[in-house]
């Protein structure tokens, strides 16, 4: 008898633990984002914001040996330059580096469970990391720290030699990084990073701030440029709230953006998706519309492609203001889907309905064909949109796919 009650004893505690696990790996629509430093930093590097601010973290991970060890290594890189040519790669996180923190942070896991409880928690929460969600708490936090370090390597990789992007066309530097006067300017953006050190800084630290230096260096700071969305959307999330969408067939519109080639706001075949899009709103199939697209071409827009649809849909084709969400930041097909979804799902609106997709025929081709899927697998690591049905030339729907709401830390301007 004692052996059944023991047996019942573990089986309730696994099947405990299970609950709660599946209880912690919930993303939160309504979850509040620590802030730190600048928004960049948050949009790009999440887990470093909350590995600097959260309660006892960094005294923790200044007193790990492992840790504290290479802290010392990278001060030393930026107070102290080897010589100018390699003293941005200096700051890189090698493989061995990479191993070296991820065995440093699980042992930390393992012997401090309740500050990084804390820390399980507010990932887990927040969605951000929603591909590793169903990692153990070990597996998220090794997953997410890889994530992110190669995402401080993208950058610097990206910003000081040109090497590594995936769409050097419209993410590239603004300057010619092999410029005398351009590596100057990171030579002093390091010796600025070297003379704010402290004692107590973190062993990413001199890293994650060049990189954030780069990207202010040139002027790419999309990420950060409409943040928060809630506020930039702040009249459609109101009527969101007022919404029976029982009315309706669809629970959202994508109009998929069209950049322009040369310097007018808004390209001829953006504006024909965009009248395409609101003759079917006009029909009350769906209660609002998502127009994506961010500063994409030509490099160096002041224009938003996202921003300026809804413009051209309110003012010139008389779309009620407060049914048009706009995503800013999607730079490629994939991302104009990727972030419909966040938005969808951020917002309120439900993400158990099939959303509307516009555009012109043949792009609808691309995004319902194996090709669009394998390149969202190559690049995203997940598919966006589920269950994809098309039933007319200008329009398919599907079903929104919440991986979409991990952060991408290789894809700096719109992560």
């Amino acid at each position: 008898m004692q052996y059944l009650k023991s047996c019942f004893t573990c089986l309730l505690f696994l099947l405990l633990s299970s609950f709660v696990y599946s209880q912690s790996a919930t993303p939160d629509p309504q979850y509040k984002f620590i802030t730190g430093p600048n928004v960049l930093q948050d949009r790009n590097f999440y887990l470093f914001t909350l590995l600097e601010k959260l309660p006892d973290l960094p005294l923790l991970l200044n007193n790990d040996s492992s840790l504290k060890a290479l802290a010392t290594i990278y001060k030393q890189r930026v107070t102290h330059p080897v010589s100018n040519e390699e003293s941005a790669a200096a700051l890189l996180f090698s493989d061995a580096v990479i191993l070296q923190a991820g065995e440093a942070f699980n042992r930390l896991l393992q012997q401090h469970p309740a500050p990084f409880a804390r820390l399980l928690r507010e990932m887990r929460s927040s969605g951000l990391f929603e591909l590793h969600a169903q990692e153990s708490d070990a597996g998220l936090l090794a997953a997410a720290w890889k994530d992110a370090a190669g995402g401080v390597n993208y950058i610097i990789n990206a910003y000081t030699k040109g090497l590594g992007m995936r769409y050097p066309a419209i993410d590239s530097a603004r300057f010619y990084v092999q410029a005398p006067s351009y590596k100057a300017a990171v030579q002093r953006s390091i010796a600025q990073i070297g003379k704010q050190s402290k004692s107590s800084d973190l062993f990413f630290q001199p890293s994650l701030a060049l990189a954030l230096d780069l990207l202010t260096l040139n002027h790419r700071d999309e990420a950060g440029r409409y943040e928060p969305l809630s506020v930039t959307n702040g009249d459609v999330y109101a009527q969101i709230k007022k919404t029976d969408w029982t009315k309706y067939t669809y629970s959202a519109m994508l109009i998929l953006g069209a950049s322009p080639v040369g310097k007018e706001m808004l390209s001829d075949a953006g504006k024909g998706r965009c009248r395409t899009g609101a003759e079917l709103f006009q029909k009350g199939l769906v209660p609002f519309v998502i127009v994506s697209g961010g500063h994409v071409r030509p490099v160096g827009t002041s224009y938003s492609e996202g921003v300026e649809m809804k413009k051209y849909l309110v003012n010139e084709l008389k779309i009620p203001a407060n049914a048009v969400l706009v995503d800013p930041y999607a730079r490629h097909t994939t991302t104009n889907v990727r972030n419909a979804v966040r938005l969808a799902w951020r917002s309120g609106i439900p993400v158990n309905k099939r959303m509307l997709c516009v555009s012109d025929a043949m792009h609808l081709v691309y995004v319902n064909s194996p090709v669009f899927k394998q390149r969202c697998m190559t690049e995203l690591g997940y598919m966006p949109a589920a269950d994809i049905q098309q039933a007319d030339l200008y329009f398919l729907s599907f079903l929104p796919d919440l991986s979409s709401l991990q952060a991408n830390p290789l894809d700096p301007l719109d992560p």
